[in-house]
């Protein structure tokens, strides 16, 4: 499977079963030329997603062009999508090419679709049906050919019924669909996604030896919901490593809404083992129901076998049973 732990953003690793099979489908739809339509909460790695795609396709020589879609305002979508003509209203001093016109050849990405006004929505679909766009201030349209590879945190289905989506829109984009699985359904990946973020940052301060999470900091990093994703955890990782400790990474050192529960959840100071005991009853319970059988109650919990003895470790279940 193709990773992009390396590139900048949210790195795609881990063993969790879910996100790899969204990785799969996502790497056999690229050698296709449909339009790839990526759903998941902010901080997932859609964007990651979308240039791996890219990278794995017939177009990978091709330009990679994106447009968030949420960063502009109305008035200037049409000409960002489509381009403009030198003098086409006041301000175009010179042509501009537009987004679908630098994508010819290549993937162009449009992150955040579900925040595209309903206008916009028609003279896109326009644009991907006829293969053609024409910029403002011209007559003549021009030919494009490129692959849509579009993204959102937005529930797209509730939006048409909502009738704030085009529904053509919609079942032409949604062609080949991903879905990234938010962090805290993939806890099992938050240690691997941390020590990846950790590694780049260890030698940040001389003289400074940082070491692993102690088991407090351990227990409140698999406590929290990560609201805000992988990004949030990669971020969580670098705010450490702006004063690194000396050793071995205790509560100290997180971020202080990591050690206040009340925070993020409202309820006033939650008690951050709880997660990580349901955890413990869950693969007891999971360990019960396939008699003991490992292969099996790692394949129920969408684990792989290593991560069920490491996680029976940490959390003193006995290897051999009751």
């Amino acid at each position: 499977m193709p990773q992009l732990g390396s590139a900048p953003g949210v790195a795609l690793i881990g063993r969790n079963r879910v996100f790899n099979d969204a990785l799969h489908y996502a790497s056999m739809a690229a050698r296709h030329a449909c339009p790839l339509l990526i759903v998941g909460e902010t901080g997932t790695g859609k964007d990651q997603v979308a240039r791996m795609v890219h990278g794995l396709s017939p177009r990978a020589s091709g330009p990679f062009v994106s447009l968030n879609c949420a960063a502009l305002p109305e008035s200037l979508i049409e000409s960002e999508l489509f381009g403009y003509e030198r003098g086409a209203f006041t301000g175009a001093a010179r042509s501009y090419l537009g987004r679908f016109a630098a994508a010819d050849g290549g993937t162009l990405f449009l992150d955040e679709l579900g925040d595209l006004p309903l206008a916009s929505q028609a003279k896109l679909l326009r644009a991907i049906e006829n293969r053609e766009v024409t910029p403002l201030g011209s007559t003549r349209p021009r030919q494009v050919d490129m692959r849509i590879v579009a993204a959102t945190h937005q529930p797209l289905e509730t939006m048409v019924r909502e009738r704030r989506f085009r529904p053509d829109l919609f079942y032409r984009l949604n062609v080949a669909r991903v879905r990234l699985p938010p962090l805290r359904e993939r806890r099992d990946d938050i240690l691997e996604l941390a020590a990846h973020f950790m590694k780049p940052l260890r030698h940040t301060r001389e003289g400074a030896r940082v070491g692993w999470f102690d088991a407090g900091a351990l227990q409140r990093l698999l406590a929290h919901p990560w609201p805000g994703n992988v990004r949030e955890l990669r971020n969580v990782i670098e705010s450490i490593f702006i004063d690194p400790p000396d050793g071995a990474i205790t509560e100290r050192s997180l971020p202080s809404y990591l050690t206040h529960p009340e925070f993020w959840d409202g309820q006033g100071q939650a008690d951050a083992a709880e997660p990580v005991l349901d955890e413990r009853q869950r693969i007891l319970q999971t360990l019960s129901d396939t008699h003991w059988n490992k292969a099996a109650a790692a394949r129920n919990l969408q684990w792989s076998r290593v991560t069920l003895y490491r996680k029976m470790a940490r959390l003193e279940i006995p290897n051999g049973g009751h």
